[in-house]
């Protein structure tokens, strides 16, 4: 009989955590082909498990992408075609009256109505039921896509994920009753063999796993955990699919695919209404690129006394950037008050009135505070 439950941890299973962690990061970022046949097997033992008749239907799909349309909208049409075989009069009493009624007034008004108006009319009504039935495609995928199993990232604490049931199995022999380990072996099949799974009564979505996944570490003193690392790839995306669908990050910032692929020029940048995106399409060019390409004239700097003198510059924008804002606007270049684990300031360019002659004043507005209370901050540290 092994241990039936566990309340503290010996000091050498203590000693295990990096090499546990480890083996499960690494089933996390795998990338390349799923291994089909452990995964249908596993996710078999899952549908036995839970009391569901497998489907037998397996649809593999390329990205997650694919599968958080493709799954909803698959189970949405079954669901019609099901309901209509229930009541198979919804459809032949629409046939036999639209015969009648063809039949005893089409040649009295066909030349006179249908001809002029009604083709019109019926189009414009088609385009309306159509866009409905989209719309109504979209709703059930917008309330329905989340309902997939992770995977490969499920690998963590989320739904008790392989890494902690394994390890209080293996590693501190926990015995549980019945079939409870069975369960969770399958399982953790699943997260070790592809990505998303998508199970249905009638089929089950599959998505194959990641073809890259680029990473930078955050702070270089801490090699795992919670925010040690962050995606992010200059050249492609940061995590990519078979399908050609992927993440695009810098630094840990999601960004548009264009801004990798293509670049930004500084209108672009200034255009982008996220600051944390329009920070990193700056970084990317480089601050002193960007100020050059955005032609900021200097209008005025000081130190920040809310940030430990670190320096507020406001810039004139050029003519052709200024029409980009609905009044008149001037760019003022903040530096974080936090530090980032790597030792770095984030450096933001917010845009602020162009009344504004005054740094302090500017930050003072966008932090919402009052001009000389935010002045004395210096004064009080």
């Amino acid at each position: 009989m092994g241990v039936t439950s566990v309340d503290r941890l010996t000091d050498e299973e203590r000693g295990r955590f990096n090499e546990w962690a480890d083996r499960w990061i690494a089933v996390g970022l795998r990338t390349g082909n799923a291994d089909r046949e452990r995964m249908v097997a596993a996710v078999r033992d899952c549908y036995r498990f839970a009391g569901i008749d497998f489907p037998e239907v397996v649809v593999w799909v390329p990205s997650p992408m694919v599968m958080a349309f493709a799954g909803p909208a698959a189970a949405y049409s079954i669901e019609l075609i099901e309901a209509l075989r229930r009541r198979p009069e919804l459809l032949s009493n629409r046939g036999a009256v639209r015969g009648a009624v063809r039949g005893a007034v089409r040649g009295a008004v066909d030349g006179a109505v249908d001809g002029a108006v009604g083709g019109a009319v019926g189009d414009a009504v088609d385009d309306a039921v159509q866009q409905q039935i989209r719309n109504a495609v979209l709703r059930v995928i917008e309330s329905t896509y989340y309902r997939y199993m992770g995977g490969q990232f499920w690998v963590g604490g989320w739904h008790w994920g392989g890494a902690w049931t394994s390890f209080f199995r293996e590693v501190c022999g926990l015995d549980l009753p019945g079939d409870l380990w069975d369960r969770a072996r399958a399982y953790e099949a699943t997260m070790e063999s592809a990505c998303w799974w998508w199970p249905h009564r009638r089929f089950v979505m599959i998505c194959e796993r990641p073809t890259v996944i680029h990473r930078e570490l955050t702070d270089p003193t801490v090699i795992r955990g919670w925010g040690s690392h962050r995606l992010h790839c200059t050249t492609g995306p940061a995590v990519g699919f078979h399908d050609g669908w992927g993440v695009y990050a810098l630094h840990g910032v999601r960004v548009p695919a264009d801004l990798i692929e293509h670049g930004w020029d500084a209108q672009r940048i200034l255009a982008e209404p996220n600051q944390e995106v329009r920070r990193v399409a700056i970084e990317h060019m480089g601050w002193d690129q960007f100020i050059t390409d955005a032609q900021l004239a200097p209008a005025a700097s000081c130190p920040d006394p809310g940030n430990d003198g670190q320096e507020l510059a406001l810039y004139d924008l050029p003519p052709d950037l200024r029409d980009m804002y609905a009044e008149p606007a001037r760019l003022l270049l903040v530096t974080n008050g936090s530090v980032e684990r790597d030792g770095t300031r984030r450096r933001y360019g917010l845009v602020v009135r162009a009344t504004h002659d005054d740094p302090i004043a500017a930050a003072a507005e966008l932090y919402d505070w009052p001009v000389e209370a935010y002045r004395q901050l210096e004064v009080r540290r």
